[in-house]
């Protein structure tokens, strides 16, 4: 029998609707502005990245990695190497609109795009920048337009009062009025640095509202809270700071990296860069974004937690559920339908970076819409453990393990059954005595109680994957670090079902611990746990420059053909020196006879303009879909399409992974057949589905913009209509100026036209980490696709 899993919610009473009408939205920020001229397939050629394109002067591994039955063929990625900033091409002014925001290239009478390419281009934005809480008024006049802090803006920590960064001000220059000026804004830091951190801290009575400013010497004026509160353009360009959402960052990269990690286990101090985005965009130019429709959205909460959507002033349905509530630490993350239409949502750090863990349990969130029943499922360990904080009192309680992936399929039994991975299911307590959490877990629906409960029997830890591999397969995919360490599982990210076996490839993110390689892998087992295939990713270093691959998203074509199941791969890349570089994909192939994965065509990139592949999803047709992120890693690219002309696709027959490929052709241009046109637009994709009844694609932006690219043709004669951006209104559920409301990787129910987007509250990077576990309130957006989809 599993243990006992703890269930927060106990049914009963139905939540409370509320639907208002339609009401004024905050402003926003002007985007930078973007190309929206249409061109012909061809992109225009750019200044290529430094480190992709040529063959490099040092042999690498062989083209395809070990599988089972072969050695491990991948050298260790221990070896140095200088490398300059990474080339970045000039990109071209942003194109005029006309009198209703849309394209001067023209539209159609629906106000939608009707055309077939563009390759759509940015303006480089600096990102990267500390944002600064608070200041006096005396030293706003001095801020630049960005809302960036003048030369006497004096920063305070967050959650740590009048602790200033930076001296005072040159008296011999400003004189005593500047002195005066000076400590009035050094006392209104404090205060809005303990009114901004208090709200963060668990355990801690929030301030009944915001200190009162300081009052300003000589009639200078004082700092009161809407003056000392950053603008959300600043927390924008701050938010590169945080860790990477997609798979686990670089942070996570480093705690299994050959060069291992500071005393005490917390990571070395390497500068870092976003991995898969950050949790931040900018807005859309205003008039391009579509007036939101009527009875479109429903949004799913707990009581009182919608923010400005309980005023009733808006169209969107607000649904209050009884027992609602994620635990302490832990946000929405990826989701998933099953064909009784519940929601399933897994859970990540309020951190955004799976290794840096701010709750103490594993768990994933179950909604059945028909009743609006919602289930906090805790995972428990082997041991039966519901909660596992690691002790050191560094890291101040935090542990558990997130769940990374989840997806829904066939069972044994016909049934269908729940799979969901973790790539952080460890973090430092002993498993002699508390146990050990699964690295791939499964639910199931209890016959009895009509609930999903989760199965322990068919969860497997590392250890337990491990038993049935070949010792040295077992050594490579799952090594054991340390003698007092269970297994690792090497960071399960994403999972993907292969559409003729029934096999599942699961990506594994990290490396191989110190002494090993810091590149990732990919893993093949059976339904019943039994690993079939591993293969290692060799060694990486295009014009001779050694590069880290984190294997971060993987897709399975539903058009695969018998011992021939094609999959593709998204990877987070980095440098040596922990520097972002551009994502590629790649196109892999299964064999269940031989049980073996080949690469079939090399890891490209769409165009050499520092652009990242970030997301995909597959057609009926196996027609590839990838939305990108331009170069700054906060804003949309054009989506690329390269649909399937006989039995391959262009990746595969352009870019073939032949000869010493990880040299010689790692990181190439791959053009695509198309970029539609129109879909670079808002903050970078977080969300690309598609809906199986019309074949439509579906995109949700991290800042809330949703929107509709409606495919017509096959292969070669494709045309696309990409549809105004609607605006989901996160703006609503804002709270503090420390944290973040964003969506994530949504689900669509065909059967009851719904798409599904999990939105998450985290912490920006103002709250300095570990900090101990407490909670924020999380939600389930339901879009209807037949409003989303009817006449524009």
């Amino acid at each position: 029998m599993p243990a006992k899993i703890r269930s927060d919610a106990d049914g009963g009473e139905r939540g409370r609707t509320t639907v208002g009408r339609y009401g004024r939205r905050r402003g926003r920020d002007a985007h930078d502005g973007r190309d929206r001229a249409s061109h012909s397939d061809a992109a225009a050629p750019d200044a290529p990245d430094t480190g992709a394109d040529a063959a490099g002067p040092h042999a690498a591994s062989d083209a395809a990695g070990p599988a089972v039955g072969a050695p491990d063929a991948a050298a260790p990625a221990g070896e140095t190497g200088d490398r300059g900033p990474t080339g970045r091409g000039g990109l071209p002014a942003n194109h005029g609109t006309n009198d209703h925001g849309t394209n001067d290239h023209g539209t159609n009478d629906h106000g939608t795009d009707d055309h077939d390419t563009l390759p759509g281009r940015g303006k480089q934005v600096r990102i990267g920048r500390q944002v600064r809480f608070g200041k006096s008024h005396a030293d706003s006049a001095s801020d630049s337009d960005d809302g960036g802090a003048g030369s006497h803006d004096h920063d305070t920590l967050p959650g740590r009062a009048r602790i200033p960064i930076g001296g005072d001000p040159d008296p011999s220059e400003h004189g005593r009025r500047a002195r005066r000026r000076g400590r009035a804004g050094r006392r209104d830091h404090a205060a809005e640095a303990t009114w901004i951190g208090a709200a963060e801290l668990p355990g801690a009575d929030p301030p009944k509202g915001p200190p009162e400013p300081s009052a300003a010497a000589d009639g200078a004026g004082a700092a009161g809270p809407e003056r000392t509160r950053p603008s959300r353009r600043r927390l924008l360009v701050t938010a590169a700071g945080l860790g990477a959402a997609a798979g686990g960052g670089l942070i996570a990269g480093r705690l299994l990296s050959s060069e291992g990690s500071v005393p005490g286990g917390l990571p070395r101090g390497q500068p870092s860069a976003p991995v898969g985005g950050v949790t931040a965009g900018p807005s859309v130019p205003a008039g391009s974004v579509t007036r939101l429709p009527e009875n479109l959205l429903t949004i799913y909460g707990a009581p009182g937690s919608f923010g400005e959507f309980d005023s009733g002033q808006s169209t969107v349905r607000v649904t209050e559920v009884p027992g609602w509530g994620f635990g302490p630490g832990q946000a929405a993350f990826m989701s998933a339908v099953a064909a009784d239409g519940t929601v399933f949502v897994t859970t990540t750090p309020f951190s955004d970076d799976q290794s840096k863990l701010t709750g103490t349990d594993m768990e994933i969130e179950v909604f059945e819409p028909d009743i609006e029943r919602f289930t906090r499922l805790v995972i428990p360990s082997t041991k039966g453990r519901l909660s596992l904080p690691r002790l050191d009192p560094i890291y101040r309680g935090v542990g558990g393990g997130d769940t990374s992936d989840v997806i829904v399929g066939p069972g044994p039994d016909g049934a269908q059954r729940v799979l969901f991975t973790s790539l952080m299911p460890y973090f430092g307590w002993n498993t002699a005595l508390d146990g050990e959490l699964p690295s791939v877990g499964q639910l199931r629906r209890d016959q009895q109680s009509q609930r999903w409960v989760y199965d322990q029997e068919e969860s497997w830890t590392a250890a337990q994957l491990a038993t049935t591999a070949p010792p040295y397969v077992a050594a490579q995919a799952f090594p054991v670090l340390g003698p007092l360490q269970p297994r690792s599982s090497r960071g399960p990210s994403s999972i993907a079902r292969l559409p003729r076996s029934g096999h599942l490839v699961i990506t594994q993110y990290l490396g191989k611990g110190a002494g090993g390689t810091d590149n990732g892998a990919l893993l093949v087992v059976d339904p019943a746990g039994h690993v079939l295939a591993h293969w290692q990713y060799p060694e990486v270093r295009p014009l001779g420059i050694g590069l880290v691959v984190n294997p971060r998203e993987v897709v399975a074509d539903p058009t695969s053909e018998p011992d021939d199941e094609r999959f593709v791969l998204i990877s987070d890349v980095r440098g040596l020196d922990y520097s972002t570089q551009p994502f590629p994909i790649q196109e892999f192939s299964y064999s269940a006879s031989r049980g073996s994965i080949t690469p079939c065509s090399t890891a490209v990139r769409a165009v050499q303009d520092g652009s990242r592949m970030e997301s995909a999803v597959f057609g009926a047709d196996g027609t590839l879909y990838v939305a990108r992120t331009k170069i700054d890693g906060l804003r949309a690219e054009t989506v690329a399409v390269y649909p399937k002309l006989g039995r391959e696709r262009g990746l595969v027959t352009r870019t073939p992974a032949t000869g010493n490929w990880p040299v010689d052709t790692w990181g190439i241009a791959n053009q695509p057949d198309y970029l539609v046109a129109g879909t670079d637009q808002g903050g970078l994709v977080r969300s690309i589905t598609l809906d199986p009844r019309t074949g439509a694609v579906l995109l949700a932006g991290l800042d809330g913009l949703v929107q509709v690219v409606r495919p017509a043709g096959r292969g070669t004669r494709m045309t696309f209509r990409t549809g105004q951006p609607i605006d989901v209104g996160l703006n609503m559920l804002r709270g503090p100026s420390t944290r973040y409301v964003g969506v994530r990787r949504g689900a669509i129910d065909p059967l009851r036209r719904s798409l599904w987007l999990p939105v998450n509250q985290m912490v920006l990077d103002g709250l300095p980490w570990p900090y101990p576990p407490f909670k924020l309130d999380q939600w389930l957006m339901r879009v209807d696709l037949d409003v989303l989809l009817g006449e524009d």
